[in-house]
């Protein structure tokens, strides 16, 4: 296959990436007819369709979604050789795109960011919290570099490791002293606040609660932590949380941190990333130190 077809490659990708010719040639300053013939240039030399329509714009085929894990890499290799010989140093410049689920952005995350700037200043590093699966499904489109998620998603061509250990505690106001005590506390449904549905800390003590009680559950989304323990301390309703979290979120509320069995409340998060062959100086380097 002919090497110029390269700088194809992350065309496709960013038409990817943006889900529509237009978007994508908003982003890249050129006119869409360009990527149009780009496109037909690329689907040539590989023989295959590698776009389709769909009702919300363009997603890739099953030959697209194999070019796109080869279009990543070669992004990849591209910023490695412009950060090693244009910039002069390694990680000069460089930027490292984490992910992360909101508990551990604000409890654990901080001071592993400080410490790798510490040893590389110039490298721009950005914080995006979501979802584990919205976070991963950025990760393997190529919009974060690492991401940091409450599950192992075993993906084949990625490393996974456990990046911090915490306990899961059930955030209730200070009117219930205990598990038991909740459980007694009436006979109307228990209510349950979260962040957003889906939520697997809420999903362990949703199981729990339905074990040990009678009564049933009702749960409230509220979009945010802030307005879940705002809740909490006014007597709403608990909450799942992780401790470190919960300690350094709470501040001065008047809520308490209750306890939960052991197997319950162990919390593992995932730090999960490309191959290192697939991942930037930046990206070997951050996982360096968090492997320490």
């Amino acid at each position: 296959m002919n090497h110029w077809i390269l700088p194809d490659l992350v065309i496709f990708l960013e038409i990817v990436r943006a889900g529509s010719l237009t978007k994508a040639a908003r982003r890249l300053n050129t006119v869409q007819s360009n990527l149009t013939a780009r496109l037909k240039q690329l689907e040539k030399a590989t023989g295959a369709t590698l776009l389709q329509r769909h009702a919300r714009g363009i997603k890739p085929t099953p030959a697209g979604e194999a070019l796109l894990a080869l279009a990543i890499r070669t992004e990849t290799i591209l910023k490695d050789l412009h950060v090693t010989f244009d910039q002069g140093a390694p990680l000069a410049a460089s930027r490292l795109r984490l992910g992360s689920i909101e508990t551990a952005a604000a409890s654990h995350l901080p001071a592993r960011v400080v410490h790798f700037n510490r040893e590389f200043p110039v490298t721009d590093v950005s914080v995006e919290t979501g979802s584990s699966a919205a976070l991963l499904k950025k990760l393997q489109s190529g919009e974060l570099d690492v991401a940091f998620v409450s599950r192992a998603p075993g993906f084949t061509g990625y490393r996974e490791m456990v990046a911090f250990e915490d306990q899961l505690v059930m955030v209730a106001p200070t009117a219930i002293t205990s598990v038991k005590t909740l459980l007694r506390s009436g006979s109307s449904p228990i209510k349950v606040l979260v962040q957003r549905l889906g939520c697997s800390y809420t999903e362990r003590l949703l199981t729990f609660l339905t074990q040990k009680s009678t009564r049933g559950h009702q749960v409230r989304q509220l979009g945010t932590l802030e307005g879940v323990l705002g809740f909490v301390e006014v007597g709403a309703g608990v909450a799942a949380m992780p401790l470190a979290f919960a300690r350094a979120a709470a501040g001065k509320r008047k809520v308490r941190f209750i306890g939960l069995p052991p197997k319950l409340a162990r919390l593992q998060t995932f730090l999960v990333a490309p191959a290192a062959r697939d991942s930037s100086f930046a990206v070997n380097a951050f996982i360096a130190q968090n492997a320490k």
